[in-house]
């Protein structure tokens, strides 16, 4: 029996690289058709378009290119491609919804469960370049790599002697892993090789989980208390919008450094500018921010002991394929009228 699959790319996620990870499947009777959901954007304009998926919904946006491409399909597999109710009420055959992401934001997961459609997704399509990104800036900036390098660039040839003013070995530091997901595990393994102490808040994570992957669970005060770095690697959600503010940033050492490649809310910007204007943290590296592109005139960048990188933390060609690899797997599961492992309920 052949099944239709429609490959929803997009700029940021074409569907040809859909297709390389899961044309597999055609020896499964899955007949393949593909489309591009802005496909005439750039993956920059593109980028501006999503930037509010996660708090509009997949019902702001127009979904009818994509209902024109639905008759006789039942497996629809999407990047950032609005999946709203309107379009799932449109795919008579609809009957699973592959979202090759982590997150759901695109998808209407009620509208699909009332209407019998299944939705798979990602989780970890990109842990493994988030982690190594969020590892390379704990590192580069505790070593203060970014500032050498400009000093070079600028004709400085800047040495320091003074103990006092030399960085710290990354095994001496006490690194504080906020949200111990399929990210936040990923960078403590990385740092286990440094043989740092790493300390580990995630209230959905038993401390017996977190002492047999070798670090040591604390509340969100008692992390910030002891870490030499913090790094951010929770969802955005109510209950973590500026998980980070006034009170957290008094509670962090002085010689603390703050690196968040998860999502900018967690942060308040101002409360972190104030913290390192003032000194009450020695500095930040942050790949995330609450308004992209950052303007400008932010102060951020008139902040010392700060490295910015524009959101770039998950961008590999590993991760790109990762997300429909891991979806086409999860389809070769359905086939065999077995339930899929990230079966979205």
């Amino acid at each position: 029996m052949t099944v239709t699959c429609l490959l929803c790319g997009d700029p940021q996620q074409p569907s040809e690289y859909m297709y390389e990870a899961a044309s597999f499947l055609a020896e499964r009777g899955v007949a393949f058709e593909r489309m591009d959901w802005n496909g005439d954007l750039s993956p920059a304009a593109f980028r501006d378009v999503t930037m509010d998926m996660e708090s509009v919904g997949p019902g702001g946006y127009d979904t009818a290119e994509i209902e024109r491409k639905l008759d006789g399909v039942e497996v629809l597999i999407v990047h950032k491609a609005p999946v709203s109710a309107e379009l799932i009420a449109a795919g008579d055959d609809l009957r699973i919804v592959g979202c090759a992401r982590g997150g759901t934001e695109n998808v209407d997961v009620e509208a699909a469960s009332a209407n019998g459609v299944d939705v798979v997704h990602a989780p970890g399509r990109n842990k493994h370049a988030v982690a190594d990104y969020a590892t390379s800036m704990i590192l580069s900036r505790i070593r203060e790599i970014p500032f050498h390098h400009a000093e070079l660039a600028n004709g400085e040839w800047s040495q320091v002697f003074d103990p006092d003013r030399l960085p710290r070995d990354v095994h001496a530091l006490t690194v504080g892993v906020v949200g111990f997901g399929n990210i936040g595990r990923e960078v403590t393994k990385r740092l286990q090789g440094f043989d740092a102490d790493i300390v580990v808040h995630d209230p959905y994570v038993d401390g017996r989980t977190v002492r047999e992957l070798g670090a040591e669970p604390d509340d969100l005060p008692g992390l910030l208390a002891r870490a030499d770095v913090v790094t951010l690697h929770v969802r955005l959600s109510d209950e973590t919008e500026s998980l980070l503010s006034t009170e957290e940033f008094e509670t962090m050492r002085d010689e603390a450094i703050l690196v968040n490649t998860a999502r900018g809310g967690l942060v308040d910007e101002d409360a972190l500018v104030d913290a390192l204007q003032s000194g009450s943290i020695a500095g930040a590296a942050l790949d995330v921010f609450r308004g992209e592109p950052l303007p400008d005139d932010h102060p951020l960048f008139d902040c010392d002991g700060v490295v910015l990188t524009p959101h770039v933390a998950g961008s590999t060609r590993d991760a790109v394929l990762e997300g429909p690899r891991i979806i086409a797997a999860q389809l070769e599961t359905w086939l065999d009228d077995e339930e899929p492992t990230h079966l979205v309920t």
